[in-house]
């Protein structure tokens, strides 16, 4: 009967393990290939909307020769004091070189008063502008980086240089789409270009202006299309939620990584958990999928940490709006870590980004650590006067400072994930010593001092797998 019953056990163990095995696989690999979060459409309705976006966003396909044009507002409340216009431009040219086969030949700062002009500068500073395009060598586009530009200011200086104009919005919606790869981050950014699509449509049709008119049929079909891409926004939402409701029921510890685009968010996580099979790319926005890697503390404690969309200055809401819905879920992690590139001359502009950006998405008691990365790279004098209160210097390419910033997600994690200590009594080889080992972080074991055939396990788990093991062992 003893053996029975012993037998029972040992299965109710390895079922155990078998179910937290695979649920470690569903989260940390099936969390980004949600094949099935998809939308219906027609080939007439495909071929359509990709006629519209050929329109209204432009093609890269063939590239470009840019020429950016980076205005800043000289004074008065819209002026800009944390960063400089040169440093605007810089990421500016960074978005261009973004994309395959786009280059840029010339570029020019404009000092302005306002950005509501219809043609943006004066004539005396249009004919400038004129010239200085006129002397680049073959240029076939113009960028001119602020976040949205109204479409009659798009039209009229179309008309003017007789070159197909850009704003930030549709050169990120271009990077968006040539480096989504999932079928959810493809959806969220079939949703985010839809209303820089309408309004340009909309806009262009009440100034009469060359483009196909939005009739009734495309007003339509947008409709149509926007409902349809919503729904299945809808349905990745729960779909997120129930993975969350898993890793809760499970007691996975989460730690989320977010920060500025090119920080180093991917490289920090390969860093953390030894993935080798990350490979993180030098380029903006490389990563527009929310993915789970499992990693191990110093005390074997079990973590997943979150990869995140990186943000950037000077976009409008709209065009983020859609990847809320993972980035949510990765903010509602136990510990956030914000990691920065310090070596990045526009740091001190970044950070106030990223602070602004999630503190309303926060709890007020949210543990944040902060991480400098790529302190490799900046001379030592440098970095104090860089660096935020309490923030951990690393470089996550050379593993420097990891092993410390380990130790503190691991002290951060115990009260944040409200990790419990229970010191169990269990038989010497027994399941329920095989079951603390696997399913919890073993601080102790020491030889029960009264009875050599048990021992004594110190162990960390949280209020959910405490239940299970009773429950399982019935103890």
């Amino acid at each position: 009967m003893q053996c029975l019953k012993r037998l029972v056990v040992l299965n109710k163990l390895q079922y155990v393990r078998n179910k937290k095995k695979e649920l470690l696989n569903y989260i940390t690999y099936q969390y980004r290939y949600k094949s099935d979060i998809i939308f219906d459409e027609t080939e007439e309705e495909k071929n359509i909307y990709s006629k519209l976006t050929k329109d209204y966003l432009g093609s890269i396909i063939n590239g470009n020769r840019v020429f950016v044009i980076q205005p800043y507002i000289k004074w008065g409340v819209q002026k800009k004091r944390n960063t400089t216009p040169q440093l605007q431009l810089a990421e500016a040219i960074a978005l261009i070189n973004t994309l395959p086969n786009w280059s840029v030949v010339g570029k020019k700062i404009v000092p302005l008063l306002s950005l509501q002009k219809h043609k943006l500068v004066g004539s005396g500073g249009l004919e400038t502008l004129k010239k200085d395009i006129t002397n680049c060598p073959n240029v076939t586009a113009i960028f001119i980086s602020t976040n949205l530009l109204k479409f009659i200011q798009i039209a009229e200086l179309q008309n003017i240089f007789h070159l197909p104009i850009y704003d930030r919005y549709s050169i990120i919606i271009h990077i968006f789409r040539e480096h989504a790869k999932s079928p959810e981050a493809k959806l969220q950014v079939a949703i985010a270009e839809i209303p820089y699509v309408r309004k340009k449509m909309i806009d262009l049709t009440n100034y009469l202006i060359r483009q196909v008119k939005f009739d009734e049929k495309t007003k339509n079909l947008l409709q149509t299309r926007e409902k349809k891409l919503r729904n299945a926004l809808k349905k990745l939402k729960e779909h997120r939620q129930m993975i969350k409701r898993h890793r809760t029921s499970y007691g996975f510890p989460t730690i989320a990584i977010v920060g500025y685009t090119n920080a180093g968010k991917t490289s920090l996580i390969k860093a953390l958990t030894g993935d080798t099979s990350l490979q993180p790319e030098n380029k903006l926005f490389a990563t527009l999928d929310t993915t789970v890697h499992q990693g191990l503390l110093p005390n074997n404690l079990k973590v997943l940490y979150i990869d995140t969309i990186g943000f950037i200055q000077d976009v409008p809401e709209t065009l983020l709006e859609p990847f809320l819905v993972t980035l949510e879920d990765a903010i509602n992690a136990h510990i956030l870590i914000h990691v920065f590139d310090i070596s990045h001359p526009d740091v001190k502009a970044q950070i106030d980004h990223i602070q602004k950006t999630i503190q309303p998405m926060i709890d007020e008691n949210k543990v944040i650590i902060n991480v400098a990365n790529k302190c490799d790279m900046v001379d030592k004098n440098e970095i104090e006067n860089l660096l935020p209160e309490d923030a951990f210097t690393i470089s996550a390419t050379k593993l420097k400072g990891i092993d410390l910033l380990r130790s503190k997600i691991q002290e951060e994690i115990i009260h944040a994930a409200n990790l419990i200590q229970k010191r169990i009594k269990v038989g010497n080889g027994s399941a329920e010593a095989s079951w603390l080992y696997k399913e919890t972080t073993v601080l102790n074991v020491i030889p029960d001092s009264k009875n050599s055939q048990y021992l004594i396990m110190d162990v960390f788990m949280t209020t959910p797998i405490f239940y299970k093991f009773k429950r399982i062992f019935n103890v």
